[in-house]
């Protein structure tokens, strides 16, 4: 058992790892894993807004070249972890974000430099035309 001293050193060495890990910059999480994340119309623009460089793909639940798409783009997501921030929005529940883009036909990935939108690339391409596209918005 311990006695009281040895008690108060591990509260006191617990606390200042605590502190320690709250001093430290937060790393953004979706960006950090390489994964492709769900925004909506409430959280899009605060979002967007905290990344560098960021790719969305506008897609449809019932839309099968949306769903072709989704494995390529957590592909790419892996490989520019740390560099690109995915994310993907359904246009059928968040209406108000797409009709900001004017997405008429899906899939439409969009790219955004410091939460601006630079360009799109509308309809299915080969992960070849993606990553090529990817590259060109981080050089920008």
């Amino acid at each position: 058992m311990l006695n009281d001293d040895e008690l108060e050193a591990i509260r006191r060495r617990k606390m200042q790892l605590l502190m320690e890990r709250a001093s430290q910059p937060k790393v953004q999480e979706p960006l950090a894993q390489g994964a492709v994340v769900e925004l909506n119309d409430s959280n899009f623009w605060s979002t967007i807004g905290q990344t560098k460089t960021s790719l969305v793909d506008f897609y449809g639940a019932w839309c099968q070249p949306c769903k072709t798409l989704a494995p390529i783009l957590s592909e790419l997501a892996r490989e520019y972890k740390g560099k690109v921030f995915f994310a993907k929005v359904d246009i059928d529940r968040n209406l108000a974000t797409a009709r900001q883009f004017q997405v008429q036909s899906v899939p439409n990935v969009f790219g955004f430099k410091h939460g601006k939108p630079v360009n799109n690339l509308p309809g299915l391409r080969g992960i070849n035309d993606y990553d090529m596209w990817i590259e060109r918005l981080l050089a920008a």
